[in-house]
């Protein structure tokens, strides 16, 4: 009998003397023994009861390790030996009534949202893609193209040169093609005038010219000028002028523009009066000034003046008016213009000519 209860002394004091894990399960159990080996999402762990198994990191809530120190000596006296246990018998072993179920309470349903309910049967379609067009780059090709209706007063002389003031209708077709470059610039123009009653021809005229422009520094430019007229009421048959001229842009603002040029050049014309033809070629002196102002958005005030002669025997133009927009591309345009050639007499009177134009005027 004393050997029994020494060796229970001894394995009491064994058991005390080696460190004892303790694991903290999430659902509040705890299992006791040693950890063999732990990585990233096991832990291998060794209890008496179960012997060696793998645990998930994932149902773990705490490892705390623990050693059980006996805070009194041991001794013989304080080893209490348990009884043996009873034997088990069928009748001892009382089983529990297997647990009622549990029937969980209805959840009662949920508001329905119907503007959700509706978003998730019929999904919005996604927006288009916004597509980025380029800048179209600007055509270096544009003109215009106009038709006037202009009441004239102006001088006319008859084969046998009797001189008179006259008034009249007369239809005029106008216009010009342009081209422009980095510092080049191409330009054609056309002009044609035409009337008649029922007795004779009044008006019939005809004017081609050819301008080319290249452009310096500081707003100067060259300039050289090809014309080719015709023009009945001067009785000129056949009219040729060739210029070089030099310029320069004064201003050059997105609403006011105001340029001038000079320069000389050769003029040839045949003149048909009283049943003979003359012809006469001479160098001339010309002078172009031209003013464009954008009074508003769409409405332009211009006026253009050309000089060729001298102050004694020569040729001018003067122009002026307004240009009003009236839809995209179309402009409503009002002219007055005034031409006088001393060169061309008659009864030693130069000759005039005043009108009033009123025209449409398509732009491209």
């Amino acid at each position: 009998m004393k050997r029994v209860i020494l060796l229970l002394i001894a394995s009491a004091v064994a058991a005390s003397a080696f460190a004892q894990d303790s694991i903290v399960f999430k659902n509040g159990d705890v299992l006791t023994g040693t950890i063999l080996k732990q990585d990233a999402e096991h832990i291998q762990f060794e209890t008496e009861s179960f012997g060696a198994v793998s645990l998930n990191i994932s149902d773990i809530s705490k490892i705390r390790p623990e050693v059980s120190e006996s805070s009194t000596p041991v001794t013989p006296e304080s080893v209490k030996v348990k009884p043996p246990a009873e034997a088990v018998t069928p009748e001892s072993v009382k089983v529990k009534p297997p647990a009622e179920a549990v029937t969980p309470e209805p959840t009662p349903p949920a508001a329905v949202n119907l503007s959700q309910l509706y978003s998730d049967l019929f999904p919005p379609e996604p927006a288009p893609k916004a597509v980025v067009v380029p800048p179209k780059a600007p055509s270096k090709w544009t003109g215009q193209t106009g038709l006037a209706i202009a009441m004239r007063e102006k001088t006319y002389s008859n084969s046998s040169g009797i001189y008179r003031d006259e008034n009249f209708e007369t239809y005029r077709l106008y216009g010009h093609v342009n081209w422009k470059g980095k510092k080049d610039n191409l330009k054609w123009n056309w002009n044609y005038r035409y009337s008649e009653d029922e007795t004779r021809k009044r008006d019939d005229f005809l004017n081609i010219t050819q301008k080319y422009n290249h452009y310096f520094k500081n707003g100067y430019y060259a300039e050289a000028k090809t014309m080719y007229q015709r023009d009945y009421n001067r009785h000129i048959d056949n009219e040729y002028l060739q210029t070089a001229e030099i310029g320069k842009k004064w201003f050059q603002r997105p609403r006011f523009k105001f340029s001038t040029s000079f320069g000389g050049g050769y003029h040839q014309y045949e003149r048909s009066l009283t049943g003979e033809t003359t012809r006469t070629s001479e160098p001339k002196f010309i002078l172009d000034e031209s003013i464009e102002w954008t009074l508003i958005n769409s409405l332009v005030l211009f006026q253009k003046y050309t000089h060729l002669g001298d102050l004694k025997n020569y040729h001018f133009i003067f122009s002026s008016g307004l240009e009003n927009k009236l839809i995209q591309d179309v402009f409503l345009r009002f002219e007055y213009r005034l031409d006088r050639d001393t060169d061309t007499t008659y009864d030693d009177r130069g000759y005039y000519d005043k009108a009033l134009l009123t025209s449409l005027l398509y732009k491209f």
